[in-house]
C-alpha cells in the first residue's frame, strides 16, 4: 500500500510540474513559469529571452534584466533595456564551485574557461581541467585577476551578488556581461534547485535542465510524503543544529532554507519559531538553554580529521550527546556544498533517515559521530 501511495503522489507531482512549466501569454511575450523559484522571471519573446532577477534585499525592485539572444542570429531590433548575453555560452568565467558543478551536470563543463578561488573548488573534473591548463585560474573571487580574465575573453561572468556591494569594481569596466547568480538567496530548497533551468538556458541545455529539475522535485516531494507517513506517532524528534564557534553559535533562522528542510524531513527544529531567513548568532548560554534537551544534534564542520565524542566533552550534558544521537558532516571530505544547492533531495534523504527510525537508506553526507 505504501508503495502505491508513493507512486500516486509522485504522478500528481510530475503532472503538476509539467503543467506549471507550460508557457503563459503575457504582455512581454510567453512567460515561462517557475514552480518554486521566486527571484527569477523569464519570458520567451520574439527573437530573445528576457530574464528579470528580483532584488533579494528589496523585492519591489529588480537586481538586473538580461536578454538572451542566440549568437547565431542577428540582434533583434526590438530589444528592451537590459544586459545582452549571446547564447549558448562557449566561454564563461565562473566564480563559485557550486555553479561549476551545475554546469558540469548540464554537460557543458567544456564551456568553463576560468574559475576563481581554486582552493575551494572541490569538483574533481574542474580541478583536473584547471591543473591541465584547460581552465584558467582567475585568482580570488573578491579580487580577481583582471588581466587573466581579459586573456580568457569570456562570453559572460557568473558570480554571486551581495547586498550593498556597490558594483563589481574593475570587472564592470571590461564590457563583459556579468550575470548575478542570486539563486543562493532563494528561501525554498526547490526554489534554488530550480535555477538549474536558468543555467540550462545559458548553455543551450534547456531540455536537460528541465529533466534534471523535474526529477529532483519528484524525489524531494516523495521523500517528504514518506517522511510524514513514517512518523505516524506524531512525535517529531527535537533538533539542535550547528555548533559553538568561539562562544558564538550561528543558528539557521526559522524561515531559512535549512529550517524548511528539517520540517520536510520530520523534525521539530528548536529554533523554528525565529523569523530570520538567514543565520542568527546566539550566545552559547542561549543555545544551551534551548538545546541541551534536544533529541538529535546535527552540525557541519570542515577539518582534516573527523570529529568524535571526545571532541564534545564540553557538551556532555546535552541529551543528544548522552544518548549518542549526534550526526556530523565533515565538508572537507564530502561534496556537500557542491551538490546540495541543486540537489536538495539528497540531503533530505539523509535527514529523513536520521529523524525517522523506520526510514531505510544509507547516509551520504552526515555520519554517526564515533567514540
Amino acid at each position: 500500500m505504501k508503495y502505491f501511495t508513493s507512486i500516486f503522489f509522485s504522478l500528481i507531482i510530475l503532472l503538476t510540474s509539467c503543467q506549471q512549466n507550460k508557457p503563459v501569454e503575457s504582455q512581454d511575450g510567453k512567460e515561462i513559469p517557475f514552480a518554486y523559484a521566486q527571484l527569477v522571471k523569464v519570458w520567451e519573446c520574439d527573437g530573445f529571452k528576457k530574464l528579470e532577477i528580483i532584488n533579494p534585499w528589496d523585492s519591489a525592485s529588480l537586481l538586473q534584466t538580461y536578454l538572451l539572444v542566440d549568437k547565431t542570429k542577428e540582434l533583434p531590433s526590438n530589444l528592451p533595456d537590459g544586459v545582452v548575453i549571446r547564447t549558448p555560452l562557449e566561454k564563461s568565467a565562473v566564480f563559485t564551485t557550486v555553479h561549476c558543478s551545475a554546469i558540469e551536470e548540464l554537460g557543458a563543463v567544456n564551456s568553463i574557461a576560468g574559475v576563481t578561488d581554486l582552493e575551494y573548488v572541490s569538483n574533481p573534473t574542474v580541478a583536473e581541467l584547471t591543473k591541465n591548463g584547460k581552465i584558467a585560474d582567475l585568482g580570488s573571487g573578491m579580487s580577481p585577476d583582471v588581466e587573466k580574465i581579459i586573456t580568457v575573453s569570456p562570453d559572460a561572468i557568473l558570480l554571486s551578488p551581495f547586498k550593498n556591494s556597490g558594483g563589481h569594481g574593475e570587472l564592470d569596466k571590461l564590457g563583459t556581461p556579468i550575470f548575478e547568480c542570486a539563486d543562493y538567496m532563494e528561501h525554498e530548497p526547490l526554489g534554488r534547485a530550480e535555477w538549474i533551468r536558468v543555467y540550462g538556458m545559458f548553455y543551450g541545455k534547456e531540455s536537460i535542465a528541465d529533466s534534471i529539475f523535474n526529477n529532483v522535485a519528484l524525489i524531494y516531494k516523495q521523500i517528504e510524503i514518506e517522511s510524514r507517513q513514517e512518523n505516524k506517532t506524531g512525535h517529531a524528534p527535537s533538533l539542535l543544529y550547528g555548533i559553538d564557534n568561539a562562544g558564538t553559535w550561528y543558528v539557521a533562522g526559522g524561515k531559512s532554507y535549512m529550517a524548511k528542510m528539517f520540517a520536510s524531513a520530520g523534525a521539530n527544529y528548536i529554533f523554528g519559531e525565529t523569523t530570520h531567513a538567514g543565520s542568527e548568532a546566539f550566545a552559547f548560554e542561549t543555545v544551551f538553554d534551548k538545546g541541551y534537551d534536544a533529541d538529535v544534534w546535527l552540525f557541519l564542520y570542515n577539518e582534516s580529521a573527523d570529529k568524535t565524542y571526545k571532541d564534545l566533552k564540553r557538551f556532555e550534558k546535552f541529551k543528544s550527546v548522552k544518548n549518542r544521537n549526534v550526526f556530523a558532516c565533515n565538508t572537507a571530505k564530502s561534496h556537500y556544498y557542491d551538490e546540495i544547492p541543486f540537489h536538495p533531495e539528497r540531503l533530505l534523504k539523509d535527514l529523513s533517515v536520521i529523524f525517522n527510525p523506520n526510514c531505510e537508506g544509507k547516509l551520504v553526507y552526515y555520519r554517526y559521530l564515533e567514540e
